[in-house]
């Protein structure tokens, strides 16, 4: 199945976690490298959601799709919530299903949605189906290991600001790093 997401939202990564606590971690007691700091959450936080397939932060998304498959997966997580499922039967409308014309399984990571006698889209219509969901860890509640994984990460890079060191070899993050994301890992089952 060929899929693309749109994300239509973005969280805040102070909401996540401050440039503050970051500061603290880092022993930092000046403002001269707030934006320095604040760049690294970003990598850090856009690191562990690649490497987790995952959004932290409530995230709003359409997942587009060319036809109806019977049942899909969600390729990212965690999925709190699909709110339609619409499609193009001629590239001149857009239909939204009845929400009785579908169902969505919300405890299996990754999510899936199941289409009840899925309608027929046009074959020359790409992106023909979407699906509108709202994913990602809530601000308030990203589990503490992916709030800890993005002080390491966040301390790895600003003591290596380059890849690398004199006199030894390519410095990688600490394998501590994946041992904490790993269960939070959206993988998909196909």
């Amino acid at each position: 199945m060929h899929y693309s997401i749109n994300y239509t939202s973005a969280a805040t990564a102070a909401d996540i976690i401050t440039t503050a606590d970051l500061k603290l971690h880092l022993r930092v007691d000046h403002d001269d490298e707030d934006a320095l700091i604040e760049a690294l959450r970003e990598a850090a936080i856009a690191h562990i959601e690649d490497y987790c397939n995952v959004k932290l932060g409530d995230v709003t998304a359409v997942l587009y799709m060319d036809r109806f498959p019977t049942v899909f997966e969600i390729p990212v997580g965690p999925v709190q919530s699909v709110e339609s499922v619409s499609y193009d039967p001629t590239t001149a409308t857009n239909v939204t299903l009845a929400a009785s014309a579908w169902y969505a399984d919300l405890v299996r990571k990754p999510a899936r949605v199941g289409i009840i006698n899925p309608p027929s889209t046009a074959d020359y219509n790409f992106n023909g189906v979407q699906v509108a969901f709202t994913v990602g860890y809530p601000e308030a509640s990203v589990p503490a290991p992916i709030v800890h994984a993005i002080r390491l990460i966040v301390g790895h890079l600003y003591e290596q600001r380059q890849q690398v060191v004199v006199g030894v070899s390519v410095a990688e993050l600490p394998l501590g790093i994946h041992a904490l994301l790993n269960p939070y890992r959206i993988v998909s089952f196909k």
